[in-house]
């Protein structure tokens, strides 16, 4: 017997009735049909927009009777067939069946994926609502484990360019998973298209002032899935957001303009993206998938997703459990980060070598993993997420120092220290402001290694240079295009044209490739004096040093 009805009679009209309200009656239930019975609930024949649609251009009114456009030759399942049965009499292109008991009574309707087991979970087509470095890697990854999916952004230019295959962003494994997988399983679109999960990947900004969470991508994207939604559809949110906002905010403008209620017609998760950018392809097949639903049946749906390509999966309890997961992770990392920038600006004060004590500490210690300073903490989640979870404590009126908060300021404050040095040294070394000054590493991490420059604290540094009159600036990376380094107003160079008469080589991320240079060769380039700033320590300070004319600081050392 079929189970799983779905008892609307709010989706039927009576046989007297008018097109135009067999049109409001299609328009409210988003099923794309309505249902003919009479005053005995005896089903009579279908009504689709389609037959309205054939109608109005045959000369029908919206005021004449729905008589001249029902069809009497649609098909129905009963009630006892078996789920296998009823299945099967499913015509190719229609996805939605009236059920009927005996004497032809309507009990309800049942959609064709509701007959499928979740074992099939890759006949649902998937929209993937923003294309940046989360929404991409995994609709590529998705598609690859056999999914139909199709990825929408607003960006025009970013969907050209991946329908030509090629990567928008340096990711590592990026450009074979485009090859093989554009216009196979994956596509892209410049609007929402109507599917069966909606993945929403989309950034949550800060706000300018007060650098609170701003939500307005996400009720955008949102609002944007409204009018395809329909019965049985899935929604997972992976944007990172304050706790409570899935269920405060998403849940309720959704069954607000759809009329849908969660947990009996939709169902939604949420479920933190984890991944670091450089290995985000790798991360999504490797990393456990935190899992956070509103229902069962959300659990259900969700979890058989990411199983098809991720053999840990990890339910939490509920939708708010998830979003403090995804914030519990950056804070985190922001927060240890911030202990060992705090201590260079004391180890610097006394002129010890944090980076040196630091490994020193964690040799052979398994309590320890201290990591090294760095001129700040950059990147577009790390920079914003103990923001978005601070929003938090400050909603639920949480008093006493906030760590998370003050540690966000600690790191913030590195790039306007290190500009500070380095204004005082490149004044002891008699440098005016004309003088050449050499930045390489704009990305904001090298390792692993990646093209992205938000929030990147090179870019601070560079604006507070310019802001102090500093004008001869020339620029490098490994992975940043010339093109994008070109667009900040500076000079672009190779490695070698940067050191070439240099009066100050700042080499700002820890990308593996300044490891493997001649430095020593390098520095017999520059203009003595000089001042050379290696942020992560990747060269040996006492060798540098003992070059004469040079002047070596690093974060942590003077």
């Amino acid at each position: 017997m079929i189970s799983n009805i779905i008892i609307n009679k709010n989706i039927c009209v009576l046989p007297n009735s008018s097109i135009k309200n067999a049109l409001k009656v299609i328009q409210k239930n988003s099923e794309r049909i309505c249902f003919v019975i009479n005053k005995n609930n005896t089903l009579i024949a279908s009504i689709s927009d389609g037959d309205i649609r054939r109608g109005l251009i045959a000369g029908k009114k919206l005021e004449d009777k729905i008589n001249n456009i029902k069809n009497t030759k649609y098909k129905f399942l009963q009630i006892d067939l078996s789920p296998d049965e009823a299945y099967k009499k499913f015509p190719k292109n229609i996805n939605l069946l009236p059920v009927i008991g005996k004497k032809r009574k309507f009990l309800g309707i049942i959609r064709k994926q509701d007959l499928v087991p979740y074992l099939d979970i890759k006949s649902k087509k998937i929209l993937i609502l923003g294309l940046g470095y989360v929404g991409l890697t995994l609709a590529l990854v998705l598609a690859e484990t056999g999914f139909k999916v199709v990825g929408y952004d607003k960006n025009k230019k970013l969907l050209n360019k991946i329908s030509k295959k090629k990567s928008p962003f340096y990711e590592k494994g990026l450009d074979r998973y485009l090859e093989e997988n554009y216009k196979q399983n994956f596509r892209v679109s410049d609007k929402p298209i109507v599917s069966d999960i909606y993945i929403v990947s989309v950034g949550t900004p800060l706000t300018k002032s007060g650098k609170k969470p701003n939500l307005s991508n996400l009720k955008q994207s949102i609002l944007s899935i409204c009018p395809l939604l329909k019965v049985q559809d899935l929604i997972i949110l992976r944007s990172t957001v304050p706790v409570g906002c899935t269920r405060d905010f998403v849940i309720k403008i959704i069954e607000k303009k759809t009329k849908l209620k969660f947990g009996k017609d939709i169902f939604i998760s949420f479920c933190p993206e984890r991944t670091v950018e450089g290995q985000a392809i790798e991360e999504l097949k490797r990393l456990p998938q935190i899992v956070g639903n509103y229902c069962k049946k959300s659990s259900e749906l969700t979890q058989k997703i990411f199983s098809e390509y991720n053999s840990t999966v990890i339910e939490v309890e509920s939708l708010e459990s998830a979003e403090l997961a995804k914030l519990i992770d950056n804070s985190y990392r922001d927060t240890i980060f911030a202990y060992s920038n705090q201590l260079s600006k004391l180890s610097e004060k006394l002129n010890l070598n944090l980076v040196d004590i630091i490994e020193k500490v964690n040799l052979g210690y398994e309590r320890n993993n201290i990591p090294k300073p760095s001129p700040g903490v950059g990147g577009p989640c790390l920079s914003k997420d103990s923001y978005i979870l601070s929003s938090n404590f400050d909603k639920l009126r949480i008093g006493g120092e906030n760590l998370i908060f003050l540690s966000r300021k600690v790191n913030e404050s590195m790039t306007y220290n290190l500009f500070s040095r380095i204004k005082k040294k490149l004044g002891s070394l008699k440098k005016n402001k004309n003088c050449k000054i050499f930045m390489t590493g704009f990305a904001f991490k090298g390792f692993p290694e990646t093209s992205d420059m938000r929030s990147s604290t090179t870019l601070d540094l560079l604006h507070l240079l310019k802001k102090n009159k500093y004008s001869n600036i020339w620029g490098h990376d490994y992975k940043v295009s010339s093109k994008h380094l070109k667009n900040l107003k500076i000079r672009t160079c190779s490695i070698d044209q940067g050191f070439k008469d240099a009066d100050a080589v700042l080499i700002m991320n820890n990308h593996q490739n300044y490891a493997k240079l001649n430095i020593y060769k390098l520095l017999k380039k520059i203009n003595k004096p000089m001042l050379f700033l290696d942020s992560w320590q990747i060269f040996e300070p006492l060798e540098i040093n003992s070059i004469n004319g040079i002047s070596y600081i690093s974060v942590g050392k003077n």
